[in-house]
């Protein structure tokens, strides 16, 4: 019985321990962000690894209260990028689903994730957005119509900014990793 006893208190010690070292978001409802589907789920892993400003705004967003779930829609606007949209909310948290668009390179899909995920953060640093009539109280306050699409959508200057600047990271680490492969095929032919 004693055995028994201290065995039950070990594994009661050890699952106690290992939730304190868990992330404050994991130990309050998980991720908040939330990829729908196994593409977008590589285009975040690339994108992290290849963009600190989509790793900043990844990070940004779990130590938020807000989760985003991201997935890939053929309903959107042939000639949009991406777009936001407000799901719900609870006493604690408000919900988020940014749509991508499936046609675009793994590239521009990349910054268009940065792009939605920097009005996720917009969202974020604005909690009187609770709903989709706050939602677009605010961007009709702070944001400018899109040109793109010719429905109710907002875009603003910081998001834009984002998507570019992501796409231009995305564009220095593919020179980059030209210049190592060349660099090592250069080295092959001076070892030969």
């Amino acid at each position: 019985m004693r055995r028994l006893l201290a065995v039950v208190l070990c594994v009661i010690v050890s699952v106690s321990s290992a939730g304190a070292n868990q992330p404050e978001w994991w130990r309050n409802g998980g991720p908040r962000l939330r990829p729908q589907d196994p593409r977008v789920t590589t285009l975040l892993e690339v994108g992290m690894l290849r963009s600190p400003t989509l790793r900043a705004l990844a990070d940004r967003i779990e130590a938020s209260d807000v989760f985003v779930y991201v997935g890939m829609s053929r309903t959107i606007h042939a000639r949009l990028a991406g777009c936001l949209a407000f799901m719900t909310r609870t006493d604690k948290h408000r919900y988020l689903r940014a749509y991508l668009n499936p046609d675009l390179s793994q590239d521009l899909l990349i910054a268009a994730l940065a792009h939605e995920l920097q009005h996720a953060v917009e969202v974020i640093d604005e909690p009187s957005v609770v709903d989709e009539k706050s939602l677009s109280a605010f961007y009709k306050r702070v944001g400018m119509p899109s040109r793109v699409a010719r429905s109710q959508g907002w875009e603003t200057r910081v998001a834009q900014a984002t998507g570019q600047q992501v796409g231009r990271e995305l564009v220095a680490t593919r020179a980059a990793n030209v210049a190592e492969l060349r660099g090592r095929e250069r080295a092959k032919v001076t070892n030969q």
